[in-house]
C-alpha cells in the first residue's frame, strides 16, 4: 500500500517525476551450522519477525517478499541454545546469513555469528571495507584506536594517552583525508567531544571503515577513506552499564538504557559517558642542565597532561506511521578539558596551559519509505555552537621536573592566550534512494556544512593600528557535497556495479597571519573558493559462493576543512593558502573463505595524490596544515583468521605501502623526488589469538581469553634521501642511516587479557594489560605513548 506523507521534499518531486517501475520481492536465506563442527543442523526452526517461521530440514531455510524494515530472528533446534538477535533489511537487498547454534552444554554468544546481516553486507560490498564488531568486544577494557591499530592497513596516531588527538592513516592516506560519520552522518560538527581515543565501544554496535572509496550515502570529499560508527540498537528495552579503572589514574564509566512501546510506535532513551586520565605515565624527554646548557635524555613522569570528559545523549523517536517510518530527537551534548604538557613537537614543557570545549546539540532525523518500499528518505538536520577554549595565562615556566620559575611576562608559550571562539555551525544531510528493480538502484546524497567562527581574546593579536580583537572578526565556511550513484547487479546477482559521480562547492574567508608576531592588517584576509567533480567506478564479482574479486577507480577532491583553514585555537594555526588535494585511486582485491576454519583477504591499491595537505610543525610552538609535495605510490595489504577448534581462533594480517614525494622541480629540493613521504608508516603488522572456554567455575559461566601483538617498522619524522634508507627485501632490515632523533624506530606492542561472564550472562568481568614488554611506544612527531598499564572493567548488561 502507498503511504501519503503529509509533504513532499523538492528532491522527492524531482526524483518521482522521473522514475516508476514494479516492485519485486526479495529474499533472506538462513544457514543454520554446528559451531563445534561445522554440519547443517536439520530440522531447526527459524523465526523472522513475529509470524513469519519456517522449518530448515536440511539447514537451511528461505524466506521470500521480505519487507525492509527491522526484523527479530530466533534459530532453535533440539540438543541446541537457542539463538536471538536483530537485523535491518533495506528495500532492494537479499540477505544471506549463517548462523552456528551451540549444544546445550554451552552458551551461545551472539558476536560469534560468522555473517550477521550488516557484517556480511559491509564485508562483502563493491566497495572496500573493514568491518570491526565492537558487540565482540564490548566486556574488554580495550578502546576504539586499539581496535582500529589491529586492522589491516590501518594506523592510528596520537601524540599521547588517553584525549590526545588521534591521527588515522588508511593505505598511506592520513589526517583530515579521512572522513567521520555516525549513522552515515558526518560528525565534523561535534569537534573533539568525539574523540576517537575517549570514545567507548559499548557507544556502537560495529565500525565500517571504507578504504579509498566511499559508498554515495557517506556525502564526503574524502580521499583517504572514511569511519563510520554504527550506533548500538535502539530498537529494544536495554540497559548497559560498565565502569573501567586503569594505570595513570585512568576512570571511564558509562550507562546506556533505551525503551521502545509494546505497539513499536514509540522509543525513547539515553546515554552518558564519562573519562578522566591523569596520563602521568613516565616519557622519555631532551633536558637541558641549567648549569652547563647541555642537554641528556631522562625519563620523567608527565604531570600536566591530564583529560577529563563527558559526553550524554537523549532521544525520542516517533515510529511506524502513515507519515514516517520514524522521526527522531536527539539532544547531543559534551564538555572537555585537556591539559597541554607539550606542543606539537615534545620540545618544552608547560605546566599549566590547558584547552576546553563543549556544545550542546539538537538534531532532527526524518525516514519514510514510499511506493511499496521503492522510494527511501532520510533526512538529517543539526544546528550547534561550539565553544572552545585555549587559557595560557601564567607568569612563569615549569620545566620538565615540575619547578616553577616565575617570570613577568605572560603565557608559557609564545602564543598567550585567554581566547574564547563561538563556532556556529549547520549541518543538513538529505539522502534518496530508488529501486529502479530488483537489481537496480538509483541513489542520490545531499551534505551542506555552514559555519560561521567568531570570539575574543584579550590576550590576542589586534589589528593594527586599532583596539579590534582579530577573533572578534568572523571567519566563514561553507561546503556542500552531492553525490549520484547508480547501483547495477548482473548474470544473477553475480556481478554487482556502483557508479558513482560527485560534485563539491565550498568558500571560506578570514584572517591569515594572526599567529605571527607582527601586525594582523586587512591585506592578512583570504577568501578562497571553488567547485570540483569527481567520479567512482567500483566492480565486485562472485567467483564462487565463497570467493570474490572487487575493484574501484576513483578520481576525487579533497577540499580544505574548517579547522585546517581556520586552525583550532590552541597550536594548529590558520593557512588560507590551502589548495584541494585531487587523487587517482586504485583498488584491487580478492576474499575467500574455506568454511568453518579459513578466510583470507588480501588488497592492492594505487594513490597519485596532488597537493597532499599534512599537519607540519612551524614556528614552535605551532603547527600548520599546508600542501606538500606530490605522492605517489602503491600498496599491499594481506588479512588472515584461522580457526583452530570452535574455541581457539587466531589471525594475522600486514601492511607494505611504498609512498613517495614527485614532481619536484626546484633544484633546492630535488633532492626529495623519490623519498619516503614523512612522518607516514611503510611497513606494520598485526598478531591475534583468543580462546573461548565454558563452565569453567560454576554452571554456563564463560571464560574468553585473548592477545594481541602489534609491529610497526621504523619510519622517519622528516623527509630523508633515498639513499640513507634501510636496505634488504622492502626496506625490511637494518636501519636508516641518519641521526636517531629523526628515526622512529622498531616498535613492538604486546596486549594481553581475559573476561569472565558469571553464570547469569548479565554481569561480565574484563581485566587486560597494555604493553605487557614495557616498551618504548612512539607516535605522532615521536612522542612517546604510555608504557606497561593494568586495566580492570566491570561490566552489566539487562
Amino acid at each position: 500500500m502507498v503511504r501519503k506523507p503529509a509533504f513532499l521534499s523538492f528532491y522527492l518531486l524531482l526524483l518521482c517525476t522521473s522514475l516508476a517501475t514494479a516492485q519485486q520481492g526479495t529474499w533472506v536465506t538462513v544457514h543454520i551450522e554446528n559451531n563445534s563442527t561445522g554440519e547443517p543442523v536439520g530440522s531447526a526452526t527459524v523465526q523472522l519477525g513475529e509470524t513469519t517461521r519456517s522449518t530448515a530440514s536440511d539447514g537451511s531455510a528461505t524466506f521470500e517478499s521480505i519487507p525492509a524494515g527491522l526484523h527479530t530472528i530466533k534459530v532453535s533446534a533440539v540438543g541446541f541454545v537457542e539463538y536471538t538477535d536483530s537485523l535491518t533489511k533495506y528495500a532492494r537487498e537479499n540477505l544471506l546469513l549463517s548462523i552456528p547454534l551451540s549444544a546445550r552444554a554451552e552458551q551461545i554468544e551472539s558476536v560469534t555469528v560468522t555473517g550477521s546481516s550488516a557484517n556480511q553486507k559491509i564485508k562483502q560490498a563493491p566497495i572496500r571495507s573493514v568491518f570491526i564488531d565492537t558487540r565482540a568486544v564490548s566486556n574488554q577494557a580495550v578502546s576504539l584506536t586499539e581496535l582500529m591499530n589491529r586492522s589491516t592497513g590501518i594506523r592510528v596516531r596520537q601524540n599521547g594517552g588517553i584525549g590526545s588527538r588521534p591521527e588515522i592513516s588508511v593505505n598511506g592516506f592520513q589526517g583530515k583525508a579521512i572522513k567521520y560519520f555516525k549513522d552515515g552522518i558526518p560528525i565534523d560538527y561535534l569537534g573533539d567531544g568525539y574523540n576517537l581515543s575517549a570514545l567507548p565501544v559499548e557507544m556502537f554496535d560495529h565500525m565500517e571503515i571504507y578504504k579509498g572509496v566511499l559508498p554515495v550515502s557517506l556525502g564526503a570529499d574524502a580521499l583517504g577513506g572514511a569511519l563510520n560508527f554504527v550506533s548500538a540498537n535502539k530498537n529494544i528495552n536495554a540497559f548497559q552499564g560498565y565502569y573501567e579503572i586503569g594505570s595513570f589514574s585512568t576512570h571511564r564509566l558509562g550507562v546506556r538504557a533505551s525503551r521502545v512501546s509494546k505497539d513499536q510506535r514509540w522509543g525513547y532513551g539515553g546515554e552518558l559517558y564519562v573519562n578522566y586520565a591523569k596520563n602521568d605515565y613516565q616519557a622519555l624527554v631532551s633536558v637541558t642542565d641549567p648549569q652547563t646548557r647541555n642537554t641528556y635524555p631522562e625519563r620523567v613522569n608527565l604531570f600536566n597532561n591530564a583529560y577529563k570528559h563527558l559526553l550524554a545523549e537523549a532521544y525520542l523517536s516517533i515510529k511506524n506511521r502513515t507519515w514516517t517510518d520514524e522521526l527522531k530527537f536527539t539532544l547531543t551534548g559534551f564538555g572537555l578539558l585537556k591539559e597541554q604538557q607539550h606542543p606539537a613537537l615534545m620540545t618544552t614543557p608547560y605546566g599549566a596551559l590547558h584547552s576546553k570545549q563543549h556544545t550542546i546539540a539538537p538534531s532532527v532525523r526524518y525516514k519514510l519509505n514510499l511506493l511499496d518500499e521503492k522510494l527511501r528518505i532520510d533526512h538529517f538536520s543539526s544546528f550547534n555552537v561550539l565553544k572552545s577554549q585555549r587559557i595560557d595565562t601564567l607568569k612563569g615556566s615549569y620545566d620538565w621536573f615540575g619547578n616553577f620559575t616565575p617570570r613577568a611576562t605572560v603565557g608559557e608559550s609564545r602564543l598567550p592566550s585567554d581566547s574564547r571562539v563561538d563556532e556556529r555551525q549547520w549541518v543538513n544531510r538529505t539522502n534518496i534512494s530508488y529501486l529502479l528493480s530488483p537489481s537496480s538502484k538509483l541513489e542520490f546524497n545531499h551534505v551542506a556544512t555552514h559555519a560561521k567562527r567568531k570570539g575574543e581574546d584579550p590576550l590576542g593579536p589586534t589589528l593594527q593600528g586599532t583596539d579590534i580583537d582579530v577573533l572578534s572578526l568572523a571567519s566563514s565556511y561553507n561546503k556542500q557535497v552531492f553525490g549520484l550513484s547508480w547501483e547495477q547487479a548482473l548474470f544473477g546477482d553475480k556481478l554487482e556495479n556502483q557508479l558513482m559521480g560527485k560534485y563539491y562547492v565550498f568558500s571560506s574567508s578570514g584572517y591569515q597571519n594572526t599567529w605571527f608576531s607582527t601586525d594582523v592588517t586587512e591585506n592578512d584576509k583570504r577568501s578562497v573558493s571553488g567547485n570540483y567533480w569527481g567520479i567512482t567506478e567500483a566492480l565486485k564479482y562472485n567467483l564462487s559462493p565463497s570467493t570474490f574479486i572487487r575493484g574501484s577507480v576513483e578520481y576525487a577532491y579533497r577540499l580544505p576543512e574548517r579547522d585546517e583553514l581556520f586552525g583550532n585555537s590552541v597550536f594548529v594555526v590558520p593557512n588560507f593558502e590551502l589548495t584541494p588535494e585531487k587523487s587517482w585511486n586504485v583498488n584491487l582485491g580478492l576474499s575467500t573463505k574455506s568454511a568453518p576454519k579459513l578466510t583470507a583477504e588480501v588488497n592492492a591499491f594505487y594513490r597519485n595524490t596532488e597537493g597532499l595537505i599534512l599537519l607540519v610543525p612551524i614556528q614552535a610552538p605551532n603547527a600548520q596544515y599546508q600542501n606538500q609535495e606530490n605522492v605517489r605510490g602503491y600498496g599491499l595489504d594481506l588479512d588472515l583468521v584461522y580457526r583452530l577448534t570452535p574455541n581457539y581462533t587466531v589471525n594475522a594480517n600486514a601492511t607494505w605501502q611504498d609512498l613517495r614525494l614527485f614532481g619536484i622541480s626546484s633544484a633546492i629540493d630535488a633532492w626529495k623526488n623519490d623519498a619516503r613521504l614523512r612522518n607516514t608508516p611503510y611497513f606494520f603488522a598485526n598478531a591475534g589469538a583468543s580462546g573461548k572456554y565454558g563452565n569453567v567455575f560454576a554452571q554456563n559461566d564463560k571464560l574468553n581469553i585473548f592477545a594481541n601483538y602489534n609491529f610497526t617498522r621504523e619510519f622517519y619524522l622528516e623527509t630523508i634521501d633515498k639513499d640513507l634508507e634501510p636496505g634488504g627485501f622492502l626496506g625490511l632490515s637494518g636501519s636508516a642511516d641518519l641521526n636517531s632523533s629523526l628515526v622512529i624506530p622498531n616498535q613492538h606492542l604486546l596486549s594481553a587479557g581475559a573476561t569472565y561472564n558469571f553464570s547469569g550472562e548479565h554481569l561480565t568481568l574484563g581485566a587486560e594489560c597494555k604493553n605487557l614488554l614495557n616498551k618504548d611506544i612512539y607516535d605522532y612527531y615521536r612522542v612517546p605513548r604510555p608504557g606497561r598499564s593494568f586495566h580492570l572493567k566491570l561490566s552489566y548488561k539487562l
